[in-house]
């Protein structure tokens, strides 16, 4: 009937592939929570019926239609607003049968958050099918833990739909996993994500429960496709591209740029997806002021990783669609003015705090040190976050961050501790008698310095992907070997995998620089080289000896091997203020591509 996805320049997949296998998802989720409910009330077991049977038929029948709305979509193309609209009035209509969140005491505002979080989820589903497995396998995690927080609650007949979704989707996974041989489509996207959407609205938690309960548990089950939403929305506002287009700019293609394939894409957010349900289902056994603190940790700690995925570069089909004035102020506000770190370090530090008196009085603190938080917290942010702005704490870059930047944040908390302790001292006494202050001083460096290092890490992460090429030695473990380390693991252009180091000093043997390792001298270098299959050596240093350089060039020439040496100079630009004839700072003036200074070959021995 040709309803197949055919590849096009905003669509990873490379071959037509059939569509529909939404349709096979609904049918056997209705099939499933079907079968409970007639055995159900067949038993006569009326508390494992839904109660709220009208909000229990809004579910099925807004999740119904949002799956009519994407068979149309896979059919015929809608237009991005049509789909809003109509995904708008689903919301609404589940509303409209009593379904709303209780977050606030306002019911406008209850409605309207209502609203956005179905149309969110849904979208946030259908965004996320763009590869073969992704949005199958985290739908099929999702409903599975949402399945057992219903059943935690008592909401069985929840817990049946739940768990239908999540056994349908884990069938239609084994068609769905790369390569696949047929697309769920938007019938099957929208389907799920309405149908999570509904439960989660009609719940008993979402009238009765807490903040963390209501907000907190579901948000976390649904991590993934909820920051791949957000990626995608603020990477495009600042690109000045339409969230609505498609594009290979999501949070599963950043992943494949890192260096991963298909598969190991989708189970690693399948591990995401675990993650945050396991995250879901501690936050629903904690106390709320705890449940707070560990929900907060969580989606700073997404946030950072989206932030990182954020900056990677991709390509883009369409171009953009030219500067707007909303783009340039969210550029000023997160690029220029760091809003965004330090709103994280708002929330770091406020977790800080109240971490230190949890750790002081592990079955919560007495009345007297509450109000002592409730009247300090405040304090506490404006002091940290004005030495951290005072001490050039937000100039730095995360993904460069060293020990100058370490030292300063170091010295920011401590000004600020020293401060609060002044405080405390002479306006709170009951924390002047305790050690809060110094738990605090602890936790904060602790969870700052991780957040400054995560882009460090995430970069180390990045660089054992890709070491990918040909295998390198490199001679020389010092300076300038390390210099020479970091070059061939960021340049990914070189196609060189540094595999170990060679050095004369003994005291360096067996230690290990950025994961690789110095493994001997220059007397092991036939043994190194038939153990590491190496085919390159690259000298790293300035400090050989002649004889070692001779006897480097004659192993090379004799068993087939390039040489490299690192070269490192600075040299004037002519006609800008220098002599033409100026020599070169620290080398000689060598040929070869500007860009790539670097190595060079050197001469082999003939």
């Amino acid at each position: 009937m040709g309803l197949v996805a055919t590849p096009a320049a905003d669509r990873w997949h490379q071959r037509p592939t059939a569509l529909l296998g939404g349709l096979a998802i609904v049918l056997a989720t209705l099939v499933g929570v079907g079968i409970w409910t007639a055995v159900s009330a067949s038993e006569g077991r009326s508390g494992w019926v839904p109660v709220a049977s009208l909000q229990a038929a809004a579910v099925v029948v807004c999740a119904l239609f949002m799956f009519a709305v994407g068979l149309v979509d896979d059919v015929v193309k809608l237009r991005p607003h049509v789909k809003f609209i109509l995904q708008t009035l689903a919301g609404v209509g589940l509303v409209s049968a009593g379904a709303t969140f209780a977050l606030t005491p306002w019911y406008v505002v209850n409605v309207v958050a209502t609203v956005f979080w179905f149309v969110a989820l849904t979208n946030a589903f259908n965004l996320l099918d763009n590869m073969d497995g992704v949005a199958a396998g985290v739908g099929a995690i999702a409903a599975f833990f949402l399945g057992v927080t219903f059943a935690h609650q008592g909401a069985w007949w929840h817990t049946a739909l739940a768990w239908s979704l999540a056994g349908a989707v884990l069938a239609f996974l084994r068609y769905n996993f790369q390569p696949a041989t047929i697309f769920m489509g938007d019938a099957g996207s929208l389907f799920i994500g309405s149908v999570l959407a509904g439960l989660v609205v009609t719940s008993p938690a979402s009238v009765s429960g807490s903040l963390v309960s209501v907000l907190f548990v579901p948000l976390a089950i649904v991590a993934v496709p909820v920051a791949d939403t957000a990626l995608v929305t603020v990477t495009r506002t600042l690109a000045a591209r339409s969230i609505s287009q498609g594009g290979r700019d999501h949070s599963t293609h950043r992943l494949v740029a890192l260096g991963l394939h298909e598969r190991q894409v989708a189970l690693l957010l399948y591990a995401f997806a675990a993650l945050g349900g396991c995250v879901g289902l501690a936050l629903v056994r904690l106390d709320l002021a705890l449940g707070l603190v560990l929900g907060t940790a969580f989606f700073a700690a997404m946030s950072v990783l989206a932030a990182y995925l954020g900056r990677l570069k991709v390509g883009h089909p369409d171009a953009a669609a030219g500067s707007k004035a909303v783009t340039v102020l969210v550029t000023e506000l997160l690029y220029k003015r760091r809003l965004a770190e330090m709103l994280l370090d708002v929330l770091l530090v406020t977790g800080a705090y109240y971490g230190a008196y949890r750790l002081k009085f592990e079955g919560g603190a007495p009345p007297a040190y509450m109000q002592a938080f409730e009247s300090t917290v405040g304090v506490v942010i404006a002091l940290k976050i004005s030495a951290f702005g005072l001490l050039g704490v937000y100039r730095g870059a995360w993904r460069y961050t060293g020990l100058e930047d370490l030292y300063r944040i170091l010295g920011a908390i401590l000004l600020s501790s020293a401060a609060l302790f002044a405080y405390v001292r002479l306006m709170v006494p009951v924390l002047a008698a305790s050690n809060i202050p110094y738990i605090d001083l602890l936790l904060t460096a602790a969870f700052v310095l991780t957040s400054r290092l995560s882009f460090r890490s995430l970069e180390m992460a990045r660089s054992l992907l890709h070491r990918k090429g040909e295998r390198i030695l490199i001679y020389g473990a010092g300076d300038a070997g390390e210099l020479a380390l970091r070059e061939l693991f960021n340049n990914a252009d070189l196609s060189l995998q540094p595999v170990c180091f060679l050095d004369d000093d003994r005291r360096k043997h067996g230690a290990r620089i950025h994961g690789v390792p110095v493994v001997g001298g220059l007397e092991s270098l036939a043994l190194v080289v038939e153990r590491y299959d190496v085919r390159r050596i690259l000298i790293g240093t300035k400090k050989l000896t002649r004889d070692a350089r001779l006897a480097l060039q004659a192993y090379a020439a004799c068993h087939g091997l390039e040489l490299f040496e690192l070269e490192l100079g600075v040299r004037p630009v002519p006609g800008n203020g220098s002599r033409p004839d100026a020599a070169s700072v620290g080398s000689e003036p060598t040929q070869g591509p500007a860009l790539h200074p670097l190595v060079r070959v050197a001469a082999n021995a003939s």
